[in-house]
């Protein structure tokens, strides 16, 4: 059972500490941005474990069987249809009112190349980005939060 986000070196639960903690000191700018979607990543990771709280990464085959109800609630991969609202809203999803999920991404990648908490910060998005790939069927995969009825069946389990 592995808590580190690796590639940074912050378990889960110093990272959800730490970045609540930061949410007050960082108040505007790409910082506050990361931390508004870690916690925003980590609370829909939360509501994916059922409520039970994501406090650390699944080890197999716990992970797998999670993957197998995110791909089931998902359609087993039929692609969203872009030409309704719904696919509309789903493509640009905002994880929280200034970051995409694709958004994200970039910015990640730019605070992992930072020093100090910056760095550990953007370490830890990357890692939550590669975790939820692999629930959502491999690298690159997470584009798309599930409903809320879809989340519900994951849950469920």
């Amino acid at each position: 059972m592995s808590t580190v986000l690796s590639p940074s070196s912050w378990t889960v639960a110093e990272a959800r500490s730490l970045t609540s903690r930061l949410r007050h000191t960082a108040t505007t700018g790409m910082e506050y941005d990361a931390l508004e979607l870690f916690g925003a990543l980590t609370d829909y990771l939360d509501e994916l474990y059922g409520g039970a709280g994501f406090d650390r990464l699944l080890p197999e085959p716990e992970r797998s069987a999670l993957a197998a109800r995110i791909r089931a609630a998902r359609g087993h991969g039929v692609p969203v249809d872009f030409s309704t609202t719904e696919g509309e809203s789903r493509l640009d999803q905002p994880v929280n009112a200034a970051v995409t999920l694709a958004e994200g991404r970039v910015l990640a990648a730019e605070l992992a190349a930072q020093a100090d908490w910056q760095g550990e910060l953007g370490r830890c998005l990357q890692a939550l980005y590669t975790y939820l790939d692999q629930l959502y069927g491999g690298p690159g995969a997470f584009t798309e939060l599930l409903t809320r009825d879809e989340v519900t069946e994951v849950a469920a389990g």
